[in-house]
């Protein structure tokens, strides 16, 4: 093969045309909708993993509070914040040392205890280690494992078909 030897690619001078033609206003809406629907992906799937008891945590799981604990960059210039400002989160989330020693009042039904302030009887804690459910690490895992790329690809395919109506 020569070097003068022509290759021309089908579409290549559309395509070079169109991305001409994305507006700033355009390109800022559909990185809006990236953000918004990883922010709700990631959220989805912290919800599916997370124990519940009393459904006080799930519940709490919102997006945009940026008092939220857990936040995700998305590019050098972005966040994303999706999770809960509740307290124990973390220690839900990430796993917790028991204090040994510890009276925590309150009683047993079937192999459920139930904290209960002020009760006679109880259990000592053992000190042992609770392993913590990982419901946001979950979560960003999905995310990292394609989520995002599949709601890239959409919005991509979408701003696309937009501009070629």
């Amino acid at each position: 093969m020569s070097a003068d030897t022509d290759f021309n690619i089908d579409g290549l001078d559309k395509w070079v045309e169109w991305l001409g033609n994305v507006e700033k206003e355009d390109a800022d809406r559909m990185k809006s909708r990236v953000l918004r629907s990883v922010a709700f992906r990631g959220l989805e799937v912290a919800q599916d993993n997370t124990p519940r008891r009393s459904g006080r945590l799930v519940e709490s799981l919102t997006v945009g509070d940026k008092d939220n604990l857990f936040e995700i960059q998305v590019g050098k210039t972005s966040w994303v914040f999706f999770g809960t400002a509740v307290e124990y989160a973390a220690a839900v989330n990430d796993g917790f040392q028991q204090q040994q020693g510890r009276f925590v009042p309150g009683f047993w039904k079937g192999d459920v205890f139930h904290y209960q302030p002020g009760a006679e009887s109880g259990m000592v804690l053992t000190g042992k280690f609770i392993e913590g459910a990982h419901f946001m690490d979950k979560a960003i895992q999905a995310l990292e494992g394609g989520d995002v790329d599949k709601i890239v690809e959409f919005e991509f395919q979408r701003l696309y078909a937009e501009l070629f109506k």
